[in-house]
């Protein structure tokens, strides 16, 4: 199988995308390029339909076309963030030929939609350029407007373009024959890996129930296949903040008190060993993070809780994470959908 993807518009000049609260063609690649490494390591052939400079918005259009159609492409996916005149438009939309609503849109949209941006449902896309003339099934996804300050914070705190290349990554794992099969195994043996380490940890050190760590490292690390997991075996990506260990420096990407976003260069992340040293690591932070200097412990209703469903809700409640569908997403997308409780026994 071969799936073309064009990160949409051009950096600079004729064909640059909308400029919001974030800039569309920065985050367009952001996207793409993390999609496109998704799918490379899960065997798919890919080719990067992306145009960078063109002398037009029409000659960007055209480039792109035909880079998909000398392919021989079996699915062609534009990325693009939407804009609206007033600023007030919002949610995630994809276009089809037609409107029509095969599996792969359906399911992008639905991947989408749990990240907490509204849905505006799969529309026809016909009279779009990459649409018409792109001989492979095509698929366009607005991913959130980005010049409404509703979407672009939910954008950032979920995880920006990382999170966002993972959701459309997960719908066609869900929904293309080829990449389920390529797939399968590795979240099994992610799963299993991860879910031992987890237990023992459990039964010895009772601080955070297994079947929610697992959950956590699936999510954050997309299954082991994020920068930091392949590079510095961080599974949750925690920051320094006082450790003494190895650390791993990548850009960090930060939203500013105005809603828009920027990037902190030089960031330090824990690196480990290893993915056990990654998943003990985490439960100490739970077990041991303090923001009063040590007075009370920030996540002390996590600690021993034996019901998932709780647990999950105290971690989204004590600050673990900002998204307002983390807790939920914990429990339905994963523990319940990949049966993680037969680790908690």
């Amino acid at each position: 199988m071969i799936i073309g993807v064009n990160c949409g518009h051009t950096v600079e000049g004729p064909g640059t995308g909308a400029v919001g609260l974030i800039k569309e063609s920065e985050h367009t690649r952001l996207v793409g390029n993390v999609l496109m490494n998704k799918l490379m390591e899960a065997g798919v052939s890919v080719v990067n339909c992306t145009v960078d400079r063109a002398v037009s918005q029409e000659a960007y259009l055209e480039e792109t076309v035909r880079i998909a159609n000398r392919s021989s492409l079996d699915l062609f996916i534009s990325i693009h963030f939407n804009a609206s005149n007033e600023h007030r438009a919002q949610g995630t939309e994809v276009y089809t030929y037609g409107g029509k609503r095969h599996s792969a849109a359906t399911a992008i949209c639905a991947h989408l939609e749990k990240l907490g941006f509204s849905g505006r449902g799969v529309k026809d896309g016909s009279l779009l350029y990459v649409i018409r003339r792109t001989k492979a099934k095509a698929i366009l996804i607005e991913v959130c407007f980005c010049d409404n300050k509703r979407d672009v914070e939910i954008y950032g705190r979920m995880g920006s373009g990382e999170t966002v290349a993972l959701a459309i990554f997960e719908a066609l794992c869900e929904t293309v024959t080829e990449i389920a099969k390529r797939t399968g195994s590795d979240k099994e043996k992610f799963i299993e890996i991860v879910g031992k380490i987890a237990s023992a940890d459990w039964q010895k050190r009772r601080i955070i129930l297994p079947s929610v760590v697992v959950a956590q490292a699936i999510k954050e690390s997309a299954w082991g296949t994020s920068e930091l997991a392949r590079k510095a075996n961080a599974l949750f990506g925690i920051k320094k903040n006082g450790w003494s260990g190895r650390i791993y420096v990548k850009e960090a990407l930060e939203q500013d008190a105005d809603g828009s976003y920027y990037r902190v260069k030089q960031t330090q992340w824990r690196a480990y060993d290893s993915w056990e040293e990654s998943v003990l690591d985490h439960n100490s932070y739970i077990a041991e993070r303090s923001t009063d200097g040590g007075k009370t412990k920030r996540y002390a209703p996590v600690i021993g809780c034996s019901d998932y469903v709780m647990a999950s809700g105290y971690l989204q409640a004590c600050g673990y994470a900002t998204d307002h569908g983390y807790a939920e997403s914990l429990a339905h997308d994963y523990i319940e959908k990949y049966q993680l409780t037969k680790f908690d026994s």
